[in-house]
C-alpha cells in the first residue's frame, strides 16, 4: 500500500481488552502523516467537521536508528533520541468509528491526524510522570505511561516487531507515539485541551476543523 506522502511515525493503540484473544495482539499500529511542534498553549489539533474528534496525551520518541532485532526493554534507548510530552490528535470523517472498533480504526489507519510535539522530557523519569488532562477546563484523565501495558518502551519493542516481521517500515528520523496515557478524550471544534507531565512540563491545544493533509 502507499500513502503518497511520507510517513513521519508511527501510532501505537491499544486493542479493547475483548478482542485481544480474537487478535492475538493488546496493540495496533497506525502511520503517522503530520507532525507539528508546538509551545505553551498554541498548538492547533485538526479535528474532521461532523466526524469523530479526541485528543490524547502521550510520550513522543524519535527513533534515532532502527535494530535488526528486538532489543531487551533496557537497552530501547539506545535507539532512542529526543523524548517529548505531546499529543496524538485522534480524528475521522466517520463520527461512529469507536463503535466499530477495533476493525474501523484500522481501516482508518489509525485514525491518527498528526501529532503535536511538546517540551523535551527526562530520559529517567519520562514514563513516571503523573500525567492529567484538562479539555475545556475539565479533568478528564490522569494516569503515567509506565502504568499502560508494559510502558512507552513496551510500545517501542511492538512496533521495532511490526518492522522486523514486514508490516511497516520502521526508518531513522520518524517519531513513535507510545499509546494514550489518560485515555483517548473526546474534543469538539473550539474546545481547548491540556495536558501536564509532572509539575514543570505543560502543553495545550485548540482543535480547529480539519482543512485537509497539504
Amino acid at each position: 500500500m502507499s500513502l503518497d506522502m511520507p510517513v513521519l511515525g508511527w501510532k501505537v493503540g491499544r486493542i479493547p481488552a475483548p478482542m485481544v484473544a480474537t487478535l492475538g495482539t493488546e496493540r495496533l499500529a497506525g502511520p503517522v502523516l503530520r507532525c507539528t511542534s508546538i509551545t505553551a498553549s498554541e498548538g492547533e489539533a485538526p479535528v474532521f467537521r461532523g466526524g469523530a474528534g479526541a485528543i490524547e496525551a502521550e510520550v513522543i520518541l524519535r527513533l534515532d536508528a532502527v535494530p535488526d532485532h528486538i532489543p531487551p526493554a533496557d537497552r530501547v534507548l539506545d535507539h532512542i533520541g529526543e523524548i517529548r510530552a505531546g499529543f496524538e490528535v485522534a480524528s475521522s470523517p466517520a463520527p461512529d468509528v469507536h463503535d466499530h472498533s477495533p476493525w474501523s480504526i484500522i481501516a482508518d489507519l489509525g485514525i491518527n491526524n498528526g501529532l503535536l510535539l511538546g517540551p523535551l522530557l527526562t530520559r529517567d523519569e519520562f514514563d513516571r510522570l503523573d500525567v492529567a488532562t484538562v479539555v475545556d477546563g475539565a479533568v478528564v484523565g490522569s494516569g503515567r505511561a509506565c502504568d499502560i501495558l508494559d510502558g512507552p518502551l513496551g510500545s517501542v519493542r511492538f512496533l521495532i516487531e511490526q518492522h522486523l516481521e514486514g508490516r511497516i517500515a520502521l526508518e531513522p528520523g520518524q517519531w513513535l507515539s507510545a499509546g494514550a496515557i489518560t485515555g483517548v478524550h473526546p474534543i469538539r471544534i473550539g474546545e481547548t485541551a491540556t495536558a501536564t507531565f509532572g509539575s514543570a512540563i505543560a502543553i495545550g491545544c485548540t482543535a480547529i476543523a480539519e482543512t485537509g493533509l497539504e
